[in-house]
């Protein structure tokens, strides 16, 4: 399942000064470091100042058993780190006036005879920030998605999920719990597409991947079946085509189905660091800021986590998720005009460990880069993807 854990950065603890001063190492040496002991087949992560790519790197092999190296340009699964994107596009139909964050599931789909009257209430607001009264994700819904016909279109898959999901009571019906829920962002794609009689990808890519030319963006395990032009996710240890099965059902595509190159997911992020800064950008800041802002008492926003770190002063903004065949983790603090993200081509806690200490790693990077008081060109890997 997709999922997102506020998991803390881990950073390593400063030692005594060696006798011997030594260079300070590579981000590859250290990337490498940290996937060959953590037996991972390839780590991949960036750091970005002020909106702009200050170091990317990416070590390991595509699959296991195959000596095709990851590049910086290749695609990676971003899992529930997507659901900020989600909540963008959302956002942006609600300012073009095809959504209002207060319509309810009752305007949408009242007309449902499955979907129990103590749905109705339960606002597209509250859909994204986990507060709709939706239990954690069940296995049998996604198990039926799975059992539909391939040829289905994903509206209609969408439809079978509200149907679904919505036939069981809520767990309470005030908003006043947060519960981590998947189709909560399914039931929200539902609804704008309904509402506007176009499918959520191509919703996705008129209202964000298009401004923002992400033009390496898509949904899905990346990559074809036929080559190994993309890493590959891995099951314990076996890499896995990009199949149906390489991925959670695409019904669910809003709770977290996008991968993307680093640089394709760095400049949604630059979006929203200037934003949280109040600096001019693609998208109208005061929308994007709502976004990152979660309720009264808690801790989640719009497909963000709001957490402290003594790394950085005031709030950052941070997501993880899986689908348990990749991993991947974006941390934010706009007060220090910093974003560092880090993923996997396998998913566990091995995984997570892994990306955690890559953050540590771009943390050290960035606070070096800000008391040399310099900008610096972007610290890359060999492996540079060139024409790709």
């Amino acid at each position: 399942m997709i999922g997102m854990m506020l998991a803390g950065v881990v950073v390593a603890a400063v030692g005594s000064t060696p006798p011997v001063p030594k260079p300070p190492s590579t981000l590859a040496s250290h990337f490498e470091e940290i996937r060959a002991r953590l037996d991972l087949p390839a780590i991949a992560g960036f750091a970005m100042r002020a909106g702009e790519i200050v170091a990317i790197e990416a070590v390991g092999v595509r699959a296991r058993g195959d000596e095709t190296v990851v590049t910086t340009g290749d695609r990676w699964h971003l899992g529930s780190c997507g659901k900020a994107m989600s909540a963008t596009v959302l956002d942006r139909l609600v300012q073009r006036g095809d959504l209002a964050w207060d319509m309810t599931i009752g305007d949408a789909f009242g007309d449902l005879e499955e979907v129990l009257p103590g749905w109705h209430s339960v606002t597209l607001r509250r859909l994204v920030l986990h507060r709709s009264g939706l239990p954690e994700d069940a296995r049998e819904p996604l198990l039926a998605l799975r059992m539909m016909p391939l040829e289905t279109p994903l509206p209609d898959q969408r439809l079978e999920l509200v149907r679904l999901v919505l036939s069981d009571p809520p767990v309470e019906s005030d908003g006043s719990g947060m519960r981590y829920s998947n189709f909560g962002y399914a039931i929200a794609a539902a609804i704008a597409e309904r509402r506007t009689g176009r499918d959520w990808e191509s919703l996705c890519r008129e209202f964000l991947f298009d401004p923002l030319e992400m033009s390496e963006t898509g949904f899905g395990a990346p990559g074809s079946m036929e080559a190994l032009d993309e890493p590959r996710g891995h099951r314990n240890g076996i890499p896995v085509p990009p199949s149906r099965f390489a991925d959670n059902p695409p019904a669910i595509s809003a709770a977290g189905t996008i991968h993307a190159t680093m640089t394709d997911w760095s400049k949604f992020l630059a979006a929203h660091l200037h934003a949280a800064r109040g600096e001019p950008g693609p998208f109208d800041a005061g929308r994007l800021q709502s976004l990152q802002r979660p309720p009264e008492g808690g801790e989640y926003a719009s497909g963000w986590a709001v957490v402290r770190r003594p790394w950085a002063p005031g709030p950052i903004f941070m997501h993880n998720g899986s689908n348990t065949l990749w991993f991947a983790v974006v941390w934010m603090s706009p007060a220090r005009d910093w974003v560092m993200a880090a993923l996997t081509n396998e998913g566990g806690p091995k995984a997570r460990r892994a990306c955690d200490e890559v953050i540590g790693v771009l943390i050290d990077h960035l606070d070096r880069l800000d008391a040399a008081g310099a900008s610096s060109p972007p610290e890359k890997t060999g492996n540079d993807p060139g024409s790709k």
